[in-house]
């Protein structure tokens, strides 16, 4: 042992100061601001359960971290010794207070009779004369009642005083009876670091926490007097982690941290060729069933479990110690080791299949036994039998690199033919362990908005989160962009008018999707969902609906036949769009309506003309306008087409999506 571990134990004060929040986990960074003299050992706040050991990592600036040493902290058990001796104090304090209450209890009926003493008259016969009453010994007796009643009220106040005392010890010790019955059931890491230096310096401890998740959301709100939109982007950022982060810096990420693994390395491939191969029979042992279990036998009870029911009684809960999170046990110190092993107490079992496999130089033949019962039993070892024949295929490990059938014929030994010998194969696989499966994250996950972008927000200010308190909304960016405002219209879908706001992201930052909660100007307009958006890339945000404005739609038929010889059936369709508007400012639409287009070769249609003139889309039969509508002033469209058939054929509609 270093003498650097005699050194005295000094617990500093590391806040939380910063933290990395990513889809499922944060990367938590305590700093702890002190002066080093010397070496000196120094112990940051415990940790929970849910920091990730491997990811511990402690630094320094001002002084030299020497050494780190991470310890187990287990959940603390019930003290008996200590809270059987409680019991026993509050016993002594209960008698006490008793004896107390009676003393007072006597001393107030003294004073009541002290009190009620007073000189009478004697009383007698009514038709002799009063005697004379001498008042010699009235001043004596007075003093008398004053002295005994000075006496008893100041017996009184010494009971009080010492009642008060009393049933503060009472309290203090029910206190300590409660926390020796209700111990402490969480456990966690205690990181301590050896650092060397003189003068100011600055501790950092880094390490992973699980149960941290956050997603972006939106807020758009459109300013139709300067026709801009104000964008704010913020985070809900949530956490289980059981340690509350407090005034620390957030920086929010899209990004999936990686955890480092072991590097794998090559085995020795070894293939000889053997003179004489003998074939040798291998013993087959017949498995010994075990003895039947033995009932358990019923137990008394223990001396804490006594305790237990005591402290119950006397109305404290008491609460059993839950063990540490995966199995632990005891305690270890990692010096800058990351295997995860704290003092060799994890212990690796190793189970043989069965199978014909050979470890080592052992061959183990498959048992008929192992195969058809229900558990792996272990069996006295075989003599060693002579080395294996060449032709025997060489087989690793599970999950290894392979190399099968590799075949040599024996010295002396007749070869096989073509048709029985197996064909020599050499199988080599890059594919990860078959338990092994992809992350997935769902469709509101950070990773999964932004796209494969690893973006990171910073809080605009320090915020605080605590832990299993719901999400707290972090502001992280904000923005105020010019847009092209507009309503786009589907008089023949629908008989609502959609704003729109057409705009270029005029920023250099990639701006990840999610929900938005949309406003035209201080009125809600609705929600929407925003797509991730590039650097200089057109996007429409929706602002939700214009009820003001309300598009008016009429069709005319007018239905003919032409033709001599073969009759066929002219339909004549007139379409009439009617849009005020009521806004003293003028107003951009969008209007889009459709015609009908067939691939029959016996239907016929077509745009005969349309006002004003509209965009076309032949193959769809799509039309659209887009112009602007003076203020206070009712706007018309008409489009016109025709449909031809033979004469009695039957029309439908279908809508195919192209």
């Amino acid at each position: 042992m270093t003498s650097l571990l005699l050194l005295a134990l000094v617990a500093i004060d590391a806040p939380v100061t910063q933290v990395t929040v990513f889809t499922d986990q944060a990367r938590v960074v305590r700093t702890a601001q002190l002066s080093v003299t010397g070496n000196q050992s120094l112990e940051f706040p415990p940790l929970r359960d849910t920091a990730d050991v491997a990811s511990m990592r402690v630094e320094a600036t001002g002084a030299e971290v020497k050494r780190v040493d991470i310890e187990r902290i287990e959940p603390e058990k019930l003290r008996t010794a200590e809270a059987k001796q409680v019991l026993v104090e509050i016993d002594k304090v209960d008698v006490e207070l008793d004896r107390l209450n009676q003393e007072r209890s006597a001393l107030s009926s003294v004073r009541d009779a002290l009190l009620r003493l007073a000189p009478v008259a004697p009383t007698g016969d009514p038709l002799k004369a009063a005697p004379k009453l001498n008042s010699a010994g009235w001043s004596q007796g007075a003093q008398f009642s004053a002295d005994q009643l000075g006496k008893v009220q100041g017996k009184l106040r010494e009971g009080e005083r010492a009642q008060k005392k009393a049933n503060e010890r009472r309290a203090m010790l029910l206190d300590q009876a409660r926390k020796l019955g209700n111990p402490q059931t969480t456990s966690g890491w205690k990181v301590v670091a050896q650092v060397s230096g003189n003068g100011p310096a600055t501790l950092t401890l880094t390490y992973l926490v699980r149960g941290a998740q956050w997603t972006p959301t939106w807020d758009l709100q459109l300013q139709p007097d300067t026709n801009t939109v104000n964008l704010s982007l913020a985070g809900l950022v949530a956490q289980s982690s059981g340690e509350d982060w407090t005034n620390a810096t957030l920086l929010l990420s899209t990004a999936i941290p990686s955890h480092a693994v072991k590097v794998p390395k090559l085995m020795t491939w070894k293939i000889g060729v053997a003179d004489r191969f003998i074939p040798t029979p291998t013993p087959m042992y017949s498995p010994v069933a075990p003895p039947p279990p033995s009932r358990p036998l019923a137990q008394a009870r223990s001396e804490e479990d006594l305790v237990r029911s005591r402290l119950q009684r006397i109305g404290i809960s008491t609460t059993t110690p839950q063990g540490p999170m995966g199995g632990l046990e005891g305690s270890g110190s990692f010096g800058g080791d990351d295997s995860g092993e704290a003092d060799g107490r994890y212990k690796q079992q190793k189970e043989i299949d069965f199978d014909s496999e050979e470890i080592e130089g052992e061959l183990v033949q498959p048992d008929s036994y192992t195969r058809a019962g229900k558990d792996k039993m272990k069996y006295p070892a075989a003599p060693p039998p002579p080395p294996p024949a060449p032709s025997r295929a060489l087989q690793s490990a599970p999950g290894r690199v392979r190399a099968e059938s590799i075949s040599v014929a024996s010295a002396g030994m007749p070869e096989e033919s073509d048709e029985q010998a197996p064909m020599p194969v050499s199988t080599f696989s890059l594919a990860p362990p078959p338990a092994w499966r992809p992350p997935s994250f769902g469709a509101d996950s950070p990773v999964t908005l932004a796209a494969g972008y690893d973006l990171s927000f910073t809080s605009l200010q320090k915020e605080t989160v605590p832990s299993e308190r719901g999400s707290r909304r972090v502001a992280l960016w904000a923005a105020q962009w010019p847009v092209s405002v507009e309503r786009k219209l589907f008089p023949a879908l629908s008989p609502d008018a959609f704003l729109v706001a057409e705009l270029k992201n005029p920023s250099t930052q990639v701006l990840p999707g999610g929900p938005a909660q949309l406003y035209v100007g201080a009125d809600p307009a609705g929600t929407a969902r925003i797509k991730l958006v590039s650097p200089g890339e057109s996007f429409t945000l929706p602002l939700g609906i214009d009820r003001a404005l309300k598009p008016v739609r009429n069709v005319q038929i007018v239905e003919a036949t032409q033709g001599v010889f073969t009759k066929e059936e002219i339909g004549t369709y007139t379409v009439t769009i009617e849009l005020a508007n009521p806004y003293r400012a003028p107003v951009a639409v969008r209007v889009s309506d459709q015609w009908p287009v067939t691939d029959q070769k016996d239907v016929e249609t077509r745009l005969v003309d349309s006002k004003p003139t509209a965009i076309q889309d032949g193959k769809k039969g799509g039309l659209e306008w887009r112009l602007t509508i003076a203020p206070q002033q009712k706007q018309v469209f008409s489009f016109t087409y025709t449909v031809k058939r033979p004469r009695g054929w039957k029309l439908q509609q279908q809508e195919v999506v192209r």
